[in-house]
């Protein structure tokens, strides 16, 4: 796909919506579906002859058009006028009763496609994701991801740029946090260049404060209790105060909903947790990396590995919740019940999203996006993020209190690592990091 193509099938899907609870449902259903496969925007409006108006007045911007009600739509000369006599494929989202006249009705229309309420979440074929991806991809709309693997990356990077760009449902990073990333990796960065930053935003500098001064860096040279961000910086190093730093801004910019249960504190122990545990795999040699790999990069990708979930638990809670409980009552993880419903919008692929519209690199945006799996031949930063968000969850830091590893083998045998090995590593980070977590988070929100 040319960038062109992408810039063609930038647009917003139009639902009318009846009034009813599974009505909303399936609503913020395809809101999810259409934001992060298609990078689609919606317009939602009540009525069926409202939605003739817009999509008359808006015919360069409206892709397709869903139809989610109770009730058949009778009338054929409202059905082409709302799909434009064919060239804008309509979908009749309905209950399984109501489907098989709907489609005797429909029989000689153009472009016309019916999914069924019951059969809307399955993973098959009749599922609403497999039904309106076919046919949207048939209308020109691809999927964001369609055919990944033979475009260049800087390609493909514009495309998610350009399809997100009117997309609310997807946060940005502060921009103060991708420019301490920026100083730290610069071997040329002197400390005043990092204390000038930092002191832009007095609200990071007030939290990394208490953060240095706390019990858990109390063993590094002379008292902390007085430290300055100077002394802080000298005697901790630019980049760990950088990673810090970033760190609180990104835990104190992601605010949760209040009309959900999203477990906020719970979310950031695992994710600082599994950069604590990054930043020791590396640094101390716990595992075999051949490669050099910047600070920023493996605490930023273990830091913000899951953001996915945040980012599903804040806009789309109830499809979250439907996915915990499914993993509590099949004692399964995340990512597996994710797949067995038909992977409309997993975590790991809204994360990669996410790291792809901050422009943080291909490395990164591979090693978040495909942290559970990251291939036969992983890289060094994706073999140490991967490792991390396990150990984290055996420590009894997961997101959810049941979270088990789940150690992908051929990060295991590219590590050269066995079971034994595994449980050695656990065990010398069991001592103090748990603690240590909880602190941290609890001085940085």
């Amino acid at each position: 796909m040319t960038q062109n193509k992408a810039e063609d099938t930038r647009g917003f899907a139009l639902i009318v919506q009846q009034e009813g609870s599974a009505q909303q449902t399936l609503s913020r259903f395809l809101n999810l579906m259409l934001n992060y496969q298609c990078g689609l925007s919606l317009r939602i409006v009540n009525e069926v002859e409202e939605a003739i108006e817009v999509a008359q007045r808006d015919r360069s911007g409206v892709r397709c058009i869903f139809v989610v009600q109770n009730f058949e739509l009778t009338r054929l000369d409202v059905i082409r006028d709302l799909g434009d006599s064919g060239s804008l494929p309509i979908f009749l989202v309905l209950p399984q009763l109501r489907v098989d006249a709907q489609r005797d009705i429909v029989k000689d229309c153009v472009n016309v496609h019916l999914c069924s309420w019951e059969g809307a979440f399955l993973d098959a074929d009749h599922s609403l994701q497999r039904i309106a991806c076919a046919a949207l991809e048939q209308c020109g709309v691809d999927t964001i991801f369609s055919d990944s693997e033979d475009v260049p990356y800087p390609v493909l990077q514009q495309r998610v740029e350009h399809r997100l760009r009117d997309l609310n449902t997807l946060p940005t990073l502060p921009e103060i946090v991708m420019r301490i990333m920026r100083l730290i990796n610069d071997p040329d960065t002197r400390t005043a260049e990092l204390e000038r930053l930092l002191s832009s935003d007095p609200a990071i500098v007030m939290k990394l404060l208490k953060v240095v001064r706390s019990p858990i860096f109390a063993g590094i040279g002379r008292s902390t209790d007085e430290w300055s961000l100077t002394d802080a910086i000298v005697r901790l190093g630019y980049k760990k105060v950088g990673g810090i730093a970033q760190q609180i801004k990104i835990i104190n910019s992601f605010v949760s909903p209040r009309e959900n249960e999203f477990d906020l504190r719970r979310f950031w122990e695992h994710s600082v947790g599994s950069a604590l545990i990054a930043d020791r795999l590396y640094t101390k040699r716990m595992i075999d990396i051949d490669e050099k790999i910047d600070f920023s990069e493996y605490w930023i990708g273990a830091l913000l590995h899951d953001i996915g979930k945040l980012v599903l638990g804040f806009f789309f809670w109830d499809w979250f919740l439907r996915v915990v409980r499914e993993c509590e009552r099949r004692q399964s993880s995340f990512r597996a019940i994710e797949s067995k419903m038909g992977d409309v919008a997993s975590h790991e692929r809204v994360g990669q999203l996410l790291i792809m519209n901050a422009k943080l690199g291909e490395p990164l945006a591979f090693a978040v996006g495909n942290h559970h799996r990251p291939g036969e031949q992983p890289s060094g930063l994706s073999c140490i993020i991967h490792m991390a968000n396990n150990l984290c969850k055996d420590l009894g830091m997961g997101y959810l209190k049941g979270d088990k590893a789940v150690y992908d083998t051929g990060v295991l045998t590219h590590l050269g690592l066995s079971s034994a090995d595994v449980a050695k590593l656990r065990a010398e980070l069991a001592e103090d990091i748990c603690d240590e977590v909880k602190s941290l988070v609890s001085l940085c929100l």
